[in-house]
């Protein structure tokens, strides 16, 4: 019986050796392909951050321009009214009524465009 025994211990050593290493070489070609993919998530998010670096730096430079662009209409449209005010103060004293027409509807234009969207009436409000 201890020799049945010695010959079954042996068949079930080997078969568990042809099973395990395939196993460990399968584990190792596994862990290349994992580095492998480390490797290459690494130089993506890499990428990936400088491409989101150069992204921000653009939109910077596109928000400066917008500041910017945005203070001459202001500073313009402060000037424009201040200017008609003062020619309409200058023509009180007697304004042909062509050029009073003129001052009134450039009023009305200046007015239009600084006011801001609260300030629609509700025929001009979107329909949200």
């Amino acid at each position: 019986m201890d020799r049945v025994l010695q010959f079954v211990l042996v068949v079930v050593l080997l078969v568990l050796t042809g099973f395990i290493v395939p196993l460990l070489l399968q584990l190792m070609r596994t862990a290349k392909a994992v580095e492998v993919l480390a490797e290459s998530a690494r130089e993506d998010l890499r990428q990936i951050a400088l491409d989101v670096h150069q992204t921000r730096h653009s939109l910077d430079r596109v928000t400066g321009l917008v500041e910017r662009s945005l203070e001459f209409p202001a500073t313009a449209g402060g000037l424009a009214v201040a200017l008609v005010r003062s020619l309409t103060g200058m023509l009180d004293r007697g304004p042909s009524p062509w050029l009073e027409a003129l001052l009134t509807a450039v009023k009305i234009g200046i007015s239009f465009f600084k006011r801001t969207p609260g300030d629609a009436t509700e025929k001009e409000k979107p329909n949200e």
